[in-house]
């Protein structure tokens, strides 16, 4: 028998551009692997092995492997669609290559029909806080990317965003955990990339779809998309409309000291919000000349967010005897409005590789909110004492330029890269808050100001990769200058930032034989503070709750750690450690007036977390696949109170499984069941969170037509527990949203199959 040998290549066009998911099987055999996002593979097989190579629209191609150790593969465009071509190997559900988990979305019907956001909470290892804030490995330091490149948005604006995001246009999610120099050195958790479908044919293609849910409230979304691709040119559109209303119970409470005697304070909040959230985006590209094209494109969206929230706050005293009441009803109101533009450009400088890129992106985001909050208080008899009633008006305006030149430079044996990106950032938020007294609304000082953030980042990478018979070896450094001021124009506040950081990444890949392999990798990442997490407007739950950010807040700096190993059947454990500096959180705090609980970014000294995580995925049989993700961790890190740091310190263990079920040829039943222990967060432990989904998939009409319907959280059991770890302040929660829902979606395509827009985007939208 032959021995095997590791082959490493591309799978290109006749143009050079990269072909990301084309499939490549061993003729005979059960073996294969698919291209990842730059068209790379890797793959075992013997010489004299034959590749099938094949991707929709190209000409499939047969090639006799002759021992080569690189290779690069080129595809011609087919006259016809090559639905004949079968590939009989599986892509598995999860898979775990360098570093990089990735999740294949678009093989369970569960993910059909629900936003990315709901998509993202089902992955091992990531979770929302009750701010609906998305965490990875425990912390909010992350980098949310679509096709390769930052999605702009973070806390509640990601949020609206990724609800806004059918998960029927996504076809994988990456989590990397150590990115190389080439990629943004933000994002202390690693990187999550979310991969839309793409593929580009010649010809037209039309895209339908329909959604419809129920759970507390319906909920529908109804898109169109389009596509025509002449070989020379291509242009696309797309426009959705999307209606991801959100409701939310909550029950909470603390103890307080109100007029020399202790008060417990018990709530039951209601969170309904009411949005329907439009998007459009249009763009193309054009081959100027043979290594020559340009692209441009645009993407808006508008997003009508506005509800009611309702509070019943009980005073109770330590003998849990009645002592008044507070109801509070606060209408919000807030639309958003958003508009980039983006251009690109490639030049392909010869048939090995070599490419200079380069595009540029400006986005204006525009937040109008305004909120009334009318509070009732009432005696242990149900008489009126008081009524408060708070206005608030706190417009936010954010531009942001930013634009970039890469340099792929295969040399010999090296595969070289090289970048410059320059970016800015502006943030303006003119808020005031106002009280009526006698009829009239009376501005509050401490709480009414101007703020305003101005913001440069310089960028510049090196990276290398080069193998040695078995070694894989990558290296990078990349180089950052930040230049950043914060004011408060009514007041004494005025900080500026300067500073220069390195950020150097190496890894190694060892194979060891054609069943194990294994993986190291080290980086230095940074988490620079969200716009929103700086700016001190306060955004309230209710008279005794609210949130703030700290204008103060200095990034964090971070080590990131990873070794796996692979072993047969594609099973892979890994090991992850990672050590930050200047933890960014939030921290609880009273406000002056000793009653009121605030909820505050902040630096915490420093964070560190072990993670051990095993992905095992089994075939039972051709009709049954299941992937298991076990994982357990230890975090640690000190939260500060009255000048002294309390440490805390816990072991957590997290579990999904996902299994897919083939029958009938044409159907298919896919069920999710997740599990986290009782994890830190912050300033708060968690309680078990668990949740089960499940879905039927049935396709017609050659795969043109396709039904799905779904049913999140069977058992509605998905809570958001949380206790305050503060011993200055007992704070806890219960929320449950609206998340067990029933859904059908209908899909159909005419002509051949829709290519998406590619994303260009900048870090610095990221934290909006």
């Amino acid at each position: 028998m032959a021995q095997e040998k590791l082959l490493r290549g591309s799978v290109t066009d006749v143009q050079n551009m990269p072909l990301p998911g084309a499939a490549i099987q061993l003729k005979g055999k059960e073996v294969g692997t698919v291209t990842d996002m730059e068209g790379r593979f890797s793959l075992s097989l013997a010489k004299g092995d034959v590749m099938m190579v094949s991707f929709l629209g190209f000409q499939l191609r047969e090639i006799t492997y002759a021992g080569e150790e690189e290779m690069n593969i080129v595809l011609e465009e087919a006259a016809t669609d090559l639905d004949e071509v079968v590939v009989s190997f599986k892509e598995p559900l999860i898979e775990t290559q360098k570093g990089t988990t990735t999740f294949r979305v678009d093989k369970l019907a569960t993910n059909s029909g629900v936003s990315a956001m709901e998509v993202l909470k089902k992955l091992p290892g990531v979770s929302l806080n009750q701010n609906g804030q998305i965490l990875w490995r425990g912390s909010a330091g992350i980098n949310v990317m679509v096709d390769g490149k930052r999605s702009f948005l973070t806390g509640n604006q990601l949020a609206i965003y990724l609800e806004g995001f059918n998960a029927d246009e996504i076809e994988k999610i990456e989590l990397i955990k150590n990115p190389s120099a080439a990629y943004e050195a933000e994002g202390n958790a690693g990187l999550i990339n979310i991969v839309t479908k793409g593929q580009k044919p010649k010809g037209y293609a039309i895209g339908l779809r329909s959604n419809v849910s129920k759970g507390r409230y319906w909920r529908t979304n109804q898109g169109i998309s389009a596509s025509l691709n002449k070989g020379k040119w291509s242009i696309y559109g797309s426009f959705d409309y999307n209606t991801p209303h959100r409701y939310r119970s909550s029950q909470s409470g603390n103890t307080i000291t109100e007029n020399g005697q202790q008060v417990s304070l018990e709530r039951n909040n209601e969170v309904p919000f009411r949005i329907n959230y439009y998007t459009w985006k249009m763009g193309g590209d054009w081959q100027l000349a043979p290594n020559h094209r340009m692209g441009i494109d645009y993407h808006g969206y508008f997003d009508d967010f506005r509800g009611t929230k309702t509070s019943t706050i009980r005073k109770n005293s330590p003998t849990d005897k009645l002592l008044s009441t507070v109801h509070s009803v606060y209408e919000l109101q807030e639309p958003y409005h958003y508009d980039a533009i983006g251009w690109d450009y490639q030049f392909d400088m010869d048939e090995k590789g070599r490419k200079l890129t380069a595009d540029a992106r400006y986005i204006s985001y525009r937040n109008y909110s305004d909120g009334l909050m009318e509070s009732d208080h009432l005696d242990s008899e149900g008489n009126l004492i008081e009524t408060n009633i708070l206005r608030m008006h706190q417009p936010g305006f954010i531009k942001i330029f930013s634009t970039r030149v890469d340099l792929d430079l295969p040399i010999a044996e090296w595969d070289i890269k090289a970048g410059l990106k320059y970016g800015q950032a502006e943030n303006d938020n003119n808020f005031r808050f106002e009280e009526l007294s006698d009829g009239t609304f009376v501005m509050i000082p401490e709480s009414t100001n101007h703020y305003r953030y101005h913001e440069t980042i310089s960028a510049g990478y090196l990276s290398a990769l080069r193998t040695f018979q078995d070694l894989e070896v990558r290296g990078g450094l990349r180089l950052e200058y930040t230049k950043a001021q914060s004011s408060l124009m009514e007041g004494d506040f005025d900080k500026k930032w300067e500073y220069i950081k390195l950020f150097p990444s190496l890894s190694f890949t060892y194979t060891v034989n054609d069943k194990h392999n294994v993986d190291l990798a080290v980086s230095r990442r940074i988490n620079r503070p969200s716009y929103s997490s700086l700016n001190p407007v306060r955004w309230y739950n209710d008279e005794y709750f609210y949130y703030y950010g700290n204008p103060s807040l200095v990034p964090e700096m971070g080590w990131l750690f990873n070794f796996s190993w692979t072993f047969p059947k594609d099973f892979v454990a890994s090991v992850d450690y990672s050590q930050r500096n200047q933890y960014i959180s939030r921290k609880l705090s009273y406000d002056s007036n000793g009653v009121t609980v605030r909820s505050q970014s902040a630096n915490f000294s420093h964070f560190d977390r072990w993670d051990f995580t095993l992905t095992a995925p089994i075939t039972v049989n051709d009709y049954w696949d299941i992937q298991a993700y076990a994982g357990v961790n230890h975090t640690r890190y000190p939260i500060e109170e009255a000048s002294q740091e309390r440490k805390l310190s816990r072991w957590a263990t997290t579990f999904s499984l996902q299994q897919q079920l083939t029958f009938l040829e044409h159907y298919s039943f896919d069920m999710t069941i997740s599990y986290t222990s009782p994890e830190l967060q912050g300033m708060y432990l968690t309680k078990n969170l668990f949740f089960t989904d499940i879905g039927i998939k049935r396709s017609f009409m050659e795969e043109k037509l396709e039904a799905v319907l779904t049913l999140t959280d069977v058992f509605n059991s998905y809570r958001l527990y949380g206790q305050s770890q503060s011993t200055l302040i007992d704070y806890h929660y219960m929320d449950k949203p609206d998340s067990r829902r029933l859904g059908l979606t209908v899909s159909y395509r005419i002509g051949g199959k829709l290519f998406k827009e590619k994303a260009r985007k900048s870090e610095e939208e990221e934290r909006l």
